[in-house]
């Protein structure tokens, strides 16, 4: 018997397989071995067959399943293997996209935990310096300081169901806050029926975005949503008292919150923020 033939062990050692995934595409009928020797029945692979074992692999780090490599290996056409493979780019980049998002949804979440170990003492107004960003929002007819918390859940409700009908990525819902248009606050009308989420340039674009430029803004931590109608006026005080003047929307970021217990309570951190401006700028 010629060099050229391989038993499955031999077969197994010089392609880094194992006898095992062999027997398998044997079974599945991907890969046979060659010859079949007619004195002690064992059957032999030739060592030419280890291109079709690349093959096989390479379809497999494509993402096919034995059954699509099989169809491909005995039914299908150079074109037909070219088509399935583009399909396989479409799929893959759409996990890879999906994939991408819920990392970006793990780093904001830790991110947003290793905050809690630095803010400012809850109630205490800080200056912050803050980079630009870029919200999407949504209107309700519900308003937030009219509702409280109960409001505030039907809003996001409202949101979610919003997001889903229009094909929006889910892994952005996460930590979605309100809003105060920037006269509303000016006039001290506390009217916050405004959902707003923090995206980036891979969220779909729609009208309803807005870009927050760089700015400082007035900052006030709190656990306590019942607070809020509080802190809103504490802020606008220390505008007026500190010769600022409002140069955006307010904005009610939501750090953390815990699930629904029994009491019907949520531990909240959020993160009320103002942008402002010198009255002589």
């Amino acid at each position: 018997m010629s060099e050229n033939y391989l038993t499955i062990g031999q077969m197994a050692e010089l392609n880094h397989v194992s006898t095992q995934t062999l027997r398998l595409y044997d079974k599945k009928g991907l890969l046979k071995p060659e010859y079949q020797d007619p004195q002690n029945g064992y059957r032999y692979y030739h060592i030419a067959q280890s291109d079709e074992l690349d093959l096989i692999h390479t379809m497999k780090i494509c993402g096919m399943t034995l059954e699509q490599i099989h169809k491909q290996l005995t039914q299908s056409s150079q074109e037909d293997l070219y088509k399935s493979l583009m399909e396989q780019d479409k799929k893959l980049s759409k996990e890879i996209k999906q994939l991408t998002r819920s990392l970006c949804t793990i780093r904001r979440f830790t991110s947003n935990l290793s905050r809690l170990n630095s803010i400012p003492p809850i109630g205490k107004i800080v200056y912050e310096y803050l980079p630009e960003r870029k919200i999407d929002t949504f209107t309700s007819d519900i308003d937030f300081f009219e509702k409280g918390y109960s409001g505030y859940e039907e809003m996001l409700r409202e949101f979610k169901s919003y997001m889903i009908k229009n094909g929006l990525p889910l892994s952005y819902f996460f930590n979605a806050g309100t809003l105060i248009e920037r006269d509303d606050f000016i006039e001290q009308k506390l009217k916050s029926n405004k959902v707003f989420i923090f995206v980036d340039e891979d969220y779909p674009t729609s009208k309803s975005q807005r870009v927050l430029p760089e700015n400082m803004y007035i900052t006030i931590y709190s656990d306590d949503t019942i607070q809020e109608y509080q802190y809103a006026k504490q802020i606008y005080s220390e505008i007026e008292k500190s010769g600022y003047e409002i140069a955006g929307e307010y904005l009610c970021e939501v750090i953390l919150y815990t699930p629904y217990n029994k009491k019907r309570n949520k531990s909240l951190k959020y993160k009320i923020q103002v942008p402002v401006t010198h009255k002589n700028r």
